[in-house]
């Protein structure tokens, strides 16, 4: 006897649901990608109220000939309603025009964050999860 099935294949759109802004403060904390400007970023926000932000040009010289600088700043993070305030503590590489950023939060699903700074400028950002590799783990 033989058995036949039949299979309908129908595309599966995976809806991602806004985090509610009472949860930002706990939802954003993680790594994040994104561009700001002519750099790539990377963000990760701690769950102690802190943050490092490393800097990566972007443009023809920078991404065939790898001449850039990378950079760096770090400080503290705070969030009230919809608008996140980073207060910058270090930089290297990074000469920084303010110490204190202030961006409100356009959009924030689970892996998607779009932010807009008081300077007008929207930036996308996607989560991203790092896997450390321990190169004297057997495992």
């Amino acid at each position: 006897m033989q058995l036949l099935l039949d299979f309908i294949y129908m595309p599966v759109q995976i809806i991602l649901i806004p985090v509610p802004v009472t949860e930002y403060s706990t939802k954003i904390i993680g790594s994040w990608q994104g561009t700001v400007g002519d750099s790539k970023e990377s963000m990760s926000i701690n769950n102690d109220g802190t943050f490092v932000c490393k800097v990566h040009s972007t443009g023809f010289i920078s991404n065939t000939l790898s001449q850039s600088i990378n950079g760096s700043i770090s400080g503290t993070w705070n969030i009230k309603g919809a608008i996140i305030t980073l207060k910058i503590t270090g930089s290297k590489n990074e000469w920084p025009e303010n110490r204190i950023a202030t961006s409100m939060i356009l959009a924030f699903k689970e892996n998607e964050l779009i932010l807009k700074s008081d300077r007008g400028g929207i930036s996308p950002f996607r989560r991203v999860y790092i896997h450390w590799y321990n190169a004297q783990s057997n495992n």
